[in-house]
């Protein structure tokens, strides 16, 4: 038998918010452990560790929260029959088994169990205590961007450049201005500290050339200031977007080659557009647009779910989005104000890029959606 000293410090410290939060702050730094590996299958290999041991460390405490979901029931539900009767009809046909089928289902499992535990056994003060800490690891994220701009950093220099190129941690410029955008959140009611983070964040973000990222990191604010009734302050910073719109006279965004491979892709999606070709499939597909490498990814979630999951996977995931700010609305304090901030970005990168594809942001959107039904399930466990 161990010392009951012993005892009591190893069931203190694998309590499940202590393992959530070293999780949590250790994965944008994730490709630090597994350097074998590019950047993104690194995160993704810590984030599927890290759940493991959170699923492990579940096993030491008793489940506290229970809460109903059905639009995500129903979409997990159509995501599995959907993937599963292409996957087997495969299997048939090659007697082989299609890996990049079920990768991503199982990767949308990941999600799932990610939330599962989120309800079960967090509440307001936990997640508090979280979001204490993951800010302080966003900070380094932003350290490293302006050594990456002194060309100072030694962990992502590419081959045939003279400079470092600002990735920060996710290994494009592109997805770190969006990263950026949902982290802004996690720095709003911080004071001093709170602050001085957001204007880095933002010097970073202007840096990144990204006009996604500055429009949905704008949007994320203004929705902030409005849940949060400050009024005379987003009118300010919408007519400060509106005027330097306007200044902007060469704009840079562009569709990079998007029109062409939604125009290719759309011969897949008619052809199953109402039950879809099963997750995954754009990845198998490796269409290429003219001038363009082969792509993986729509760069559009919403039309990547319409092509693999059909129409009515598609409608399933907005009801998901349309029951999440439903909850919301019920829900308007601080703590969900700042979750909703992030979702509402979240949701919005998605027209613009891939963010449910990349583990570290979309380990933001699995942050903001799980954490607002912890806190509903909390709320209706108080009530009854």
């Amino acid at each position: 038998m161990l010392p009951e000293n012993i005892r009591y410090e190893a069931k203190h410290y694998l309590k499940i918010e202590n393992c959530f939060s070293i999780f949590l702050f250790l994965l944008p730094w994730s490709f630090l452990f597994f350097k074998k590996s590019d950047v993104w299958h690194a995160e993704g290999h810590f984030f599927q560790m890290g759940l493991l041991i959170l699923f492990c460390a579940s096993f030491f405490q008793k489940p506290n929260n229970w809460v109903s979901n059905k639009p995500l029931a129903y979409f997990l539900a159509w995501a599995g029959l959907v993937t599963g009767s292409i996957w087997i009809e495969v299997v048939a046909q090659t007697q082989k088994y299609p890996i990049k089928i079920f990768l991503p289902f199982f990767n949308l499992l990941c999600f799932v169990l990610f939330y599962k535990l989120s309800v079960e056994y967090l509440n307001r003060e936990k997640i508090e205590k979280i979001l204490r800490w993951l800010p302080y690891s966003i900070l380094g994220v932003l350290f490293l961007c302006v050594l990456q701009k002194l060309n100072l950093d030694q962990f992502f220099k590419p081959l045939a450049a003279k400079s470092d190129e600002l990735v920060g941690t996710i290994g494009n410029t592109s997805h770190l201005a969006g990263y950026l955008t949902l982290c802004q959140p996690l720095f709003f009611n911080r004071g001093f500290f709170g602050h001085l983070s957001l204007i880095l964040l933002w010097i970073v973000l202007f840096l990144c050339n990204s006009a996604s990222g500055i429009i949905v990191g704008i949007i994320v604010l203004l929705f902030w200031l409005l849940m949060k009734k400050k009024y005379l302050w987003s009118l300010i910073l919408f007519a400060l977007s509106c005027v330097g719109g306007l200044l902007v006279k060469k704009a840079f965004f562009s569709f990079s080659y998007r029109i062409e491979f939604w125009q290719e892709l759309y011969k897949t999606f008619s052809l199953k557009a109402v039950t879809g070709h099963g997750l995954g499939i754009v990845n198998i597909l490796g269409l290429s647009p003219v001038g363009a490498s082969k792509w993986r990814h729509a760069h559009l979630e919403y039309y990547q779910i319409g092509v693999e999951l059909g129409l009515v996977g598609l409608m399933l995931l907005l009801w998901c989005i349309w029951d999440y700010f439903k909850i919301f609305r019920t829900l308007k304090t601080d703590l969900t104000i700042r979750l909703a901030s992030i979702f509402l970005g979240f949701c919005l990168l998605g027209l613009f890029s891939f963010p449910a594809h990349l583990w570290i942001m979309s380990a933001m959107g699995m942050i903001a959606y799980s954490w607002l039904f912890a806190l509903k399930g909390v709320n209706d466990g108080s009530n009854q």
